[in-house]
């Protein structure tokens, strides 16, 4: 028993040996921490710059302002840890467990999150840019003002999640194909993103029911069979924003723009698009049975076989075209 106790000892006193020096030295020391129970052992501004780090322990560990870039923390446990200001940038954390950690203003560009658990995690501020979280479990999280440029979200459950004002211009959240609705597609349902720029992004088949986008950006996004039933779009901007096939049952789109948008086969029945702007969008076969069209244009609209049954206040130029 004596001799056990020893051995966890002297093994306790070499991983703590190791982090030091991994914290003195950079990437070069090339150490490798795989595997190790680092809990209490890590501190404040260490530096972790390439090392190895799969399937360590970090539970709680103070990591703030600390700096991982090109780290391996592939299935680490980061659960509930404070990483405030640190640098990820090029880490790998595929399938790492980042639940409930606060990433406030961390760097993760380019870093590898794919099939990561960041539910209820803090990432307000965080710069994401280029990162991967194909697969990733964002469920509740806060990304409010996070910077998303060309991220891939692809597969991504963001349910709930806070995005308020995050930029996501050129990001990828949507299907692979323009098909219907698969695994490949994020899901945002119920999802906060009020004021986000989401300017080109891709979101094909992404479901986005019931979220907040008021005064969103989604100019030239691409919304093919995207489900945005029940949202609240609210003058959103759609301006040449791809959307045949997409789903808007009973969504609020009043004095939004949808200038130029493609709206072929759309399903917007029970939609309020009162006050919108659909000046030269493309409404052919769309369904907007029940909706809401008062004072809404649709000067020099393309439109072709929309249905329009039930409609309240519906524009002369839209009654001669069914």
């Amino acid at each position: 028993m004596k001799g056990a106790l020893r051995f966890a000892l002297a093994a306790s006193g070499i991983a703590l040996a190791a982090l030091a020096q991994t914290a003195e030295k950079p990437a070069e020391a090339g150490r490798s921490l795989a595997g190790a129970d680092l809990r209490g052992a890590a501190r404040a501004g260490a530096n972790f710059d390439g090392a190895v780090l799969t399937g360590a322990n970090l539970t709680g560990a103070d990591l703030a302002r600390a700096s991982f870039r090109n780290a391996d923390l592939r299935e680490a446990y980061l659960r509930e840890a404070d990483a405030r200001g640190a640098d990820f940038t090029g880490a790998l954390l595929s399938a790492a467990d980042l639940t409930r950690a606060d990433l406030r203003g961390a760097k993760l560009d380019g870093a590898d999150l794919s099939r990561a658990s960041l539910a209820s995690a803090r990432l307000d501020d965080a710069s994401l840019r280029g990162a991967f979280l194909g697969g990733a479990t964002l469920v509740k999280a806060q990304l409010s003002r996070a910077q998303m440029n060309d991220a891939v979200l692809s597969g991504a459950d963001l349910t709930q999640a806070v995005l308020a004002q995050a930029v996501l211009v050129n990001a990828s959240l949507g299907a692979a194909g323009s098909g219907q609705q698969g695994p490949s597609a994020a899901n945002l349902t119920g999802a906060d993103l009020r004021g986000a720029d989401l300017t080109g992004a891709g979101l094909v088949s992404v479901i986005l029911r019931e979220a907040r986008l008021e005064g969103a950006k989604l100019a030239g996004a691409r919304l093919g069979h995207a489900d945005f039933s029940w949202a609240d779009a609210r003058k959103a901007d759609f301006t040449r924003a791809s959307m045949g096939w997409s789903k808007g049952y009973g969504a609020d789109l009043r004095e939004a723009r949808l200038t130029e948008a493609v709206l072929a086969n759309a399903q917007l029945e029970g939609a309020n698009l009162a006050g919108a702007d659909l000046s030269r969008a493309t409404l052919e076969a769309t369904n907007l049975n029940q909706s809401n069209l008062k004072d809404a244009v649709f000067t020099g609209a393309k439109l072709h076989n929309v249905l329009a049954n039930g409609v309240i206040e519906i524009p002369a130029i839209l009654r001669e075209a069914r």
